[in-house]
């Protein structure tokens, strides 16, 4: 069985992902960074040049192809969970949802030009209205869950690994 990280853009998912993966001894996997080595783009590129539609079809193609079996820790997009499908596939393993607050979100991601759904827009606005929306669909397909606003990242960790022995 796979370990699912999900959650809003700026929760940690791919640096807490690396550092769970190291700790349980298993492979790490961006589900954003495979689409870009497949596509051979950016998702920025990917977003400009064939839209977020086309995004989201890569990132089901990938989601679903990857068998419950590999036992790996899988970072995911934040927009992974939009998808019926996907949520079909993901409650199929465990899932941990990293919890963070808009302003948390905002600082993380404020450094970074790699957020495409961020262009061009009111940062704070944009990043609530995507918690807004997706925010019951984290909770209904996972099955912990961390606001990760309250802890330091090594603390996230030790929770996490606790919550995946006690319930394995």
């Amino acid at each position: 069985m796979n370990i699912f990280l999900v959650g809003p853009m700026g929760s940690g998912k791919s640096s807490l992902g690396k550092k769970l993966a190291k700790s349980l001894d298993k492979k790490f996997i961006d589900t954003d960074k495979e689409i870009e080595k497949k596509e051979n783009k950016t998702i920025n590129e990917i977003f400009e040049n064939k839209g977020e539609k086309y995004f989201r079809e890569k990132e089901k193609e990938f989601l679903i192809n990857i068998p419950n079996s590999l036992n790996m820790v899988i970072a995911t997009g934040g927009g992974i969970v939009t998808d019926q499908e996907n949520r079909e596939k993901l409650k199929e393993n465990r899932v941990i949802f990293l919890n963070a607050s808009v302003e948390r979100q905002s600082k993380r991601t404020s450094r970074s030009n790699k957020r495409p759904l961020l262009k061009n827009v009111d940062r704070l606005k944009k990043l609530r209205e995507l918690y807004d929306q997706r925010l019951k669909f984290y909770k209904d397909v996972s099955n912990f869950e961390i606001n990760v606003d309250k802890y330091k990242s090594k603390d996230i960790l030790v929770k996490i690994i606790e919550e995946l022995n006690e319930n394995n």
